[in-house]
């Protein structure tokens, strides 16, 4: 009889250093050890060929520029993969800038974060810290999401924040999180169930659902943050010193999972998560007060239930809504179907004559184009 020797999977969380500097790799891994574990990679092939060998990496760090790959292309790569757990992974790119060119620059090739070569030891741990919390893989979420709702009737229950006791714990964390500068992220979660023969406002999920779902946000949030059940299908969390990047990761698995989840029989029927999200520093709403915070968070999130959008709802997304462009679901059809497909995809279904099944994501690929047809234009001057 043959013993199977078990998975050796890291107790600690494992982040991949991709760096061509050793001097650049030991700082960081002196940052990070006895927190964190570490893989380390000389280039960007290296780094991708990790990606594919080691599931445990659970966050990339990457310089930008590396020899036969370099960040931008590792970037490209992670973030087009076919393998849901690598694409998506938080990357964290390392550059001696912090201007903002570079940094929205980085954000549009699909980066999570970007730090600079002199950032201190306990910033630095507690990004990553964050990361490699709040980003689990999808099926993580949607196996805990399906098991709390077959235990709700038998298993202990966590307790949530009160609603009423909501608003003056809000504001001491608002008021904590203005002195210390940090951020201050208000996520409001509607959950409704649409019906492919319906139309119209979705419907409430059963109590059960509803539940299991304000205690898998309870589970996977921090101690520091803040769950609340404040409506018959609606979740607020509050979280502070944290990016909005970093919140919109956590709000999209969240979607993801409760979308995916087999939790109900009929195929036709599907749920349907909505996350309406503000962010006060990064955001524009420095001025605002706790009540406009979770006002304009819950419009959001009712604005993308009422489209019947599975996803986050922020102000790239609202701005969409309100110019009348489509914006598309962020979770997989039920049953596993595919994701929004990429530009590729779009162009090859094209050639095919697959015309209708290109339409319902004309946006996407008037955007993708975009840049092509400036480019064109300029030359044709």
């Amino acid at each position: 009889m043959t013993t199977q020797t078990p998975v050796d999977l890291p107790v600690k969380p494992r982040v991949l250093i991709a760096d061509d500097s050793r001097i650049v790799r030991a700082t960081l891994i002196k940052h990070i050890e006895g927190m964190f574990e570490f893989r380390e990679a000389l280039d960007g092939e290296q780094a991708w060929e990790s990606l594919l060998v080691d599931p445990s990496i659970r966050v990339v760090i990457t310089d930008l520029t590396m020899p036969k790959l370099d960040g931008y292309g590792l970037l490209k790569r992670i973030r087009e993969s076919k393998i849901s757990r690598i694409r998506d992974l938080p990357v964290v790119v390392v550059s001696g800038s912090d201007e903002r060119e570079e940094r929205e620059r980085v954000k549009a090739a699909g980066a999570t974060d970007l730090i600079t070569k002199g950032i201190g030891t306990a910033q630095l741990l507690s990004r990553l810290d964050i990361l490699s919390k709040l980003v689990g893989t999808q099926r993580e979420f949607e196996h805990s999401l399906e098991t709390l709702v077959r235990n709700m009737a038998s298993g202990p229950q966590l307790p949530l924040l009160a609603p009423e006791a909501l608003s003056g714990h809000l504001e001491k964390l608002l008021a904590q999180a203005v002195s210390a500068r940090k951020n201050f992220v208000v996520l409001n979660v509607r959950i409704g169930i649409r019906h492919v023969a319906l139309e119209g406002v979705a419907a409430v999920p059963p109590a059960s659902v509803v539940n299991a779902i304000g205690q898998l946000l309870l589970r996977t949030v921090r101690e520091t943050d803040v769950v609340s059940q404040t409506g018959e299908a609606e979740y607020t969390l509050v979280t502070s010193g944290i990016n909005a990047e970093a919140a919109r990761i956590f709000a999209q698995r969240i979607c993801r999972a409760i979308s995916s989840a087999h939790l109900v029989k009929d195929d036709r029927m599907s749920f349907i998560a909505s996350c309406g999200l503000v962010s006060l520093y990064e955001g524009g709403h420095e001025a605002a007060g706790l009540a406009q915070l979770r006002e304009l968070a819950a419009r959001r999130a009712v604005l993308g239930l009422n489209h019947a959008l599975t996803g986050v709802v922020g102000r790239e997304e609202s701005d969409a809504f309100e110019r009348g462009e489509p914006v598309f679901d962020l979770a997989p059809a039920k049953g596993g179907g595919a994701q929004v497909p990429d530009l590729a995809t779009l162009l090859k279904w094209i050639k095919e004559g697959r015309r209708e099944e290109v339409l319902p994501h004309i946006g996407k690929l008037s955007k993708e184009l975009q840049p092509l047809v400036d480019l064109l234009l300029k030359q044709g001057r």
